[in-house]
């Protein structure tokens, strides 16, 4: 059996291949703006301060680690995890293989940018927004 495509199924069909055609992936390419109103001191509390932004960029190596905290001098220690001059075909564990706040916010930013002027819209047809 085949399945027949109504009009309007080609037209959304269409207008979707027409913005994979043109879709940018930017912020997770090359970089994205970040503002944010906590800061961190030097012993990694985090309160409400100034609004700052700062750029994120997305197409530099980056060391993955967490803050592991050290009883005998009493502060936060990171702790690097894997290695970012890893070979492209090193085999992780899946540990090693998770999304890191900082892509998730770059997909934030390509979605916030993209959802209105692509007027994404759910599945009941009502358009989205981010």
């Amino acid at each position: 059996a085949t399945t027949t495509e109504t009009r309007e199924e080609a037209i959304k069909r269409l207008a979707a291949m027409q913005i994979a055609e043109t879709a940018t992936f930017e912020e997770l390419d090359k970089g994205y703006d970040y503002t944010t109103k906590w800061n961190a001191d030097e012993d990694g509390r985090y309160s409400l301060g100034e609004e700052t932004t700062v750029f994120v960029p997305m197409d530099q190596p980056r060391s993955c680690s967490y803050d592991k905290f050290n009883s005998e001098t009493r502060k936060n220690e990171p702790i690097t995890i894997g290695s970012s001059s890893s070979p492209k075909d090193a085999k992780h564990g899946v540990e090693l293989r998770g999304i890191t706040l900082r892509q998730l916010r770059a997909i934030m930013a390509n979605i916030i940018r993209r959802c209105l002027t692509e007027i994404w819209v759910d599945f009941k047809g009502e358009k989205l927004d981010p």
